[in-house]
């Protein structure tokens, strides 16, 4: 029986760190930026409730020199900078973040976001996802209604240059 509570107790452990893990990032400094976003019909019946995005940086035009070869499966890496564009929502004005270079590897310099090329098939043009085309919201949330393209993204970068949604603001 003593092994058993080893095994329980060692189990518990793993979850405890997981979570503090988990916290620990998700509450890690890190700089906080804007997205614009460009529209987009979401429906989804068994999704849940959620907001579908699409950004102006999914485009993968920046990184057409990086693309030229049609094999390339490798990640991306997407330098978002601030070139002067603002977007005035929640009572404020926000500067928005645009492409700037791509690259196969994060530079050394700057805010490199890390995101997957999806080849589209048939009619579907190719984009870069990052993993935060969705927002999902609880069912009574007058943002549900919102719109891509009505609202900004508040985002910001993690570990691995990962980029994670931190709030959506309706434009003014």
């Amino acid at each position: 029986m003593s092994r058993l509570k080893y095994v329980l107790a060692a189990q518990l452990l793993i979850f405890a760190g997981w979570a503090g893990w988990l916290l620990n990032a998700r509450n890690s400094p890190a700089q906080e930026f804007y997205l614009d976003t460009a529209p987009v019909d979401p429906r989804d019946v068994l999704a849940g409730t959620f907001v579908a995005l699409n950004y102006g940086i999914s485009s993968p035009g920046t990184c057409a020199d990086l693309l030229k070869n049609d094999a390339y499966s490798g990640p991306l890496f997407v330098k978002l900078e601030y070139k002067g564009r603002k977007a005035a929502a929640g009572g404020a004005e926000a500067q928005i973040y645009e492409p700037a270079a791509c690259a196969g590897q994060p530079g050394k310099d700057g805010l490199w976001a890390r995101g997957v090329l999806v080849r589209g098939h048939y009619a579907f043009a190719d984009r870069i996802e990052y993993g935060i085309e969705r927002f999902y919201l609880n069912e009574h949330d007058a943002r549900k209604d919102a719109r891509s393209g009505s609202v900004l993204a508040k985002v910001r970068l993690g570990r691995d240059h990962r980029l994670s949604l931190v709030d959506l603001v309706k434009k003014d």
